[in-house]
């Protein structure tokens, strides 16, 4: 196998390609369906604040808050972020913690795109 490197937003991603030849594009297909679930203004709105907000993870309230969204249209925008697999979602004490998924290449892209420079 042959492994051939990209950089992207300085992230490196590696794509196999196999003694005959084709290609794996699972990893490309999932970048790409984690990048359509922001395709809307308010989710690049709650994607900002989080990549802001100096916190490792937000709650629901806060971000409708500073937002100025209703409960239920963000709880909607999050959960498909969350289904895209660009946010792991925590629940602590009855409270709704949202965070990136640093294990997500396009959560990564994201952040190093949205994170404002101080």
């Amino acid at each position: 196998m042959q492994v051939c490197s990209y950089m992207q937003f300085g992230i490196s991603f590696c794509r196999t390609v196999t003694k005959s030849g084709t290609k794996s594009e699972s990893n490309w297909n999932d970048l790409a369906e984690a990048l359509k679930s922001v395709a809307h203004p308010e989710r690049i709105a709650i994607l900002h604040l989080m990549c802001n907000c100096g916190c490792d993870q937000i709650m629901v309230k806060s971000i409708y808050e500073k937002l100025h969204l209703e409960q239920s249209i963000t709880s909607r925008h999050l959960g498909i972020m969350k289904k895209s697999g660009l946010l792991k979602r925590e629940i602590k004490q009855g409270k709704i913690f949202y965070r990136l998924n640093n294990d997500s290449l396009a959560a990564r892209c994201i952040q190093n795109i949205l994170k404002t420079k101080a």
